[in-house]
């Protein structure tokens, strides 16, 4: 048998290859060639942030009901209660680099200095190294892992005393110099763009002129917030269903079910105080956590997004990347439930027959439900593919694509299994039969 080797490794044959599994070869190919964009949701974080359940369906419910506005606001409160104590305050220990964070920020530094590896040897000289990573999330994982490895990127943030948001500051191309021969090489940038705003922005409302966006160093707003659900937290409802469900997430009781309560408790204050107290205290908490530099999570997102100038040009900036020529969309941890992205996505993806969306399945129970909200109906380039785990063996289980699992299983052997150029040596080993030599 004929074996090939680049540079000492063994080369596995593309027959070789699982044909549910993207090949390191075209993966290979698409990222030397390709404009780099990411699409990262919730599921990516998922391990250390609790799943939203029907969070968004009840938010969006509500807003329609018919129901006197204190109760709602009562209803609504709470749920915001919830959502803020399971995915913003958390970041506090991710900002601290608390023990509790440890893994999964350690997950989120090997991805990110595999993607930095990647781009120190792209060879292209006609793309920048350069990789837009557009996000959901609201969470700080990708800055401090950052941080943490000591990469270029870019936030959209400028400044040192007060950073503020500005939108210019992306897509900025940074080289270096070097101390003794002056030459200049361009060093890996990561675009982090926050489509959904972030735990560490601030809103700050200027007279006559729009809220400006800073950066909140350390969660000072978050704390504030806290303090405000503390004082509130007596007065809110409980509002999920007793049995949960891991497969489902943790799920919100029926909204007409909370808005009767709210009725009750407002009407009948008992030992929780006046109805003015409870509305007051629910109030403040509400006023400061409209504060937050984040998009609620509701299916009226799309609303938010457009008529905020700041979230519209983040969603414009996804958009204008899918538009290059040659340009790849890795899609990991994101459902596609967000209407106004997924609508994004789809119409890219006809207009542009060079993009190309590469969707990393979780699961491959996952994949029926990707296939009903992109169906091939809908992309006539048919340029959107999902990758699906391998199937396992008898006996074994589903090696699911988390976040180590992109790293290690498909970007990391870009890396070490490299493109020969013309420094590297290729070896043939021909394998057969020991055969003894004569003497000379």
């Amino acid at each position: 048998m004929t074996q090939v080797r680049i540079n000492g490794v063994a080369q596995r044959s593309v027959a070789e290859a699982q044909p549910d599994r993207l090949a390191p070869e075209r993966l290979r190919t698409i990222v030397e060639s390709a404009h780099l964009n990411f699409l990262i949701g919730a599921g990516t974080s998922s391990p250390y942030f609790a799943a939203l359940g029907n969070i968004e369906d009840a938010l969006t419910e509500l807003s329609d009901v018919g129901a006197p506005e204190p109760s709602k606001a009562l209803v609504r409160a709470s749920i915001q209660a919830y959502f803020f104590e399971k995915v913003l305050v958390p970041n506090t220990n991710i900002i601290e680099r608390d023990v509790s964070a440890e893994s999964v920020l350690r997950s989120y530094a090997c991805f990110v200095r595999t993607l930095n590896r990647i781009l120190l040897r792209r060879r292209s000289t006609l793309l920048s190294k350069q990789v837009n990573i557009f996000t959901t999330n609201v969470d700080m994982l990708f800055e401090v892992a950052m941080e943490e490895i000591g990469v270029d990127f870019s936030d959209g943030f400028s400044g040192k005393i007060r950073p503020k948001f500005d939108l210019g500051d992306f897509g900025t191309l940074r080289f270096r110099t070097g101390s003794r021969y002056e030459h200049r090489f361009e060093v890996p940038v990561f675009n982090l763009v926050k489509i959904h705003g972030s735990a560490a922005w601030r809103q700050h409302e200027r007279e006559n002129r729009k809220a400006d966006i800073y950066f909140d160093h350390a969660l000072t707003l978050v704390t504030q917030v806290e303090g405000k659900l503390q004082a509130a937290k007596p007065y809110l409802l409980s509002v999920l269903i007793d049995l949960q469900s891991e497969d489902v997430g943790p799920t919100i009781r029926p909204i007409e079910e909370l808005i009767a309560e709210a009725d009750m408790r407002l009407e009948n204050p008992f030992s929780f105080g006046t109805k003015d107290e409870v509305l007051a205290a629910v109030e403040a908490f509400s006023a400061q956590y409209r504060r937050l530099g984040i998009v609620n999570p509701d299916k009226r997102k799309f609303a938010t997004t457009v008529l905020n100038e700041t979230y519209y040009e983040l969603i414009r900036r996804l958009s204008n990347e899918l538009e290059k020529e040659n340009s790849v969309l890795f899609v990991h941890g994101f459902s596609f439930r967000d209407e106004h992205l997924r609508d994004l996505v789809l119409r890219a993806a006809r207009t542009n027959p060079t993009l190309q969306v590469i969707v990393f399945c979780y699961s491959r129970e996952g994949l029926q439900s990707y296939e009903q909200l992109l169906p091939d109906a809908e992309v006539k380039n048919g340029n959107i593919e999902f990758v699906v785990p391998a199937k396992p063996g008898d006996g074994e289980e589903e090696r699911k694509i988390s976040l180590d699992v992109l790293e290690t299983d498909y970007f990391a052997p870009i890396v070490r299994d490299k493109i020969p150029g013309p420094d590297q040596r290729i070896e043939l080993d021909i394998r057969a039969p020991m055969m003894e030599t004569p003497d000379d």
